[in-house]
């Protein structure tokens, strides 16, 4: 959490609700985390911020799709500038570097379309796990030495006595 951010435990919430709201007013952040114990915090915001965040995200993406269909070098040249963005992205080869940004681009536009930022969080964390994958030599050759339990193809699954 960070310092400017303001919280309340859930417990706050459920008995002085109107209080609990009323600290979005003086938050700079125009947020409140609601801290539970034992579980995920919550995230307390309005509507309208909401929807401020996701149309950030979706005139960010309309930004970088117009620049790469205008320019066929911008691919290149976001693919050398994404490690200042996402460091671990130096442990990724080169190939998966573009990969990575034509996926993210891709969900990003997908996802603020639909009104969700959920998609371009899980493509960014699958990313960010084959760099670490990637970083570790020894687990590397693990994941990719060919196995020796491998029982060959599988077969297509009957249904419904076909």
């Amino acid at each position: 959490m960070s310092a400017t951010q303001h919280a309340a435990t859930f417990s706050e919430f459920l008995q002085r609700p109107n209080a609990t709201v009323a600290q979005l007013g003086s938050s700079s952040t125009r947020g409140l985390r609601l801290v539970r114990r034992g579980d995920e915090d919550l995230y307390l915001t309005t509507a309208a911020q909401a929807e401020q965040a996701v149309q950030v995200v979706d005139s960010t993406t309309r930004m970088f799709v117009a620049m790469m269909k205008s320019d066929p070098s911008a691919v290149g040249l976001l693919t050398r500038v994404f490690p200042d963005a996402f460091p671990w992205v130096r442990f990724l080869p080169e190939d998966d570097v573009r990969a990575f940004l034509v996926e993210l681009i891709d969900t990003m536009r997908a996802s603020t379309d639909l009104g969700i930022l959920t998609p371009i969080a899980t493509v960014i964390a699958a990313w960010k796990h084959t760099a670490e994958v990637h970083a570790d030599p020894e687990l590397y050759a693990q994941l990719t030495a060919p196995s020796h339990d491998d029982f060959g193809e599988v077969p297509e699954p009957i249904v419904d006595g076909k």
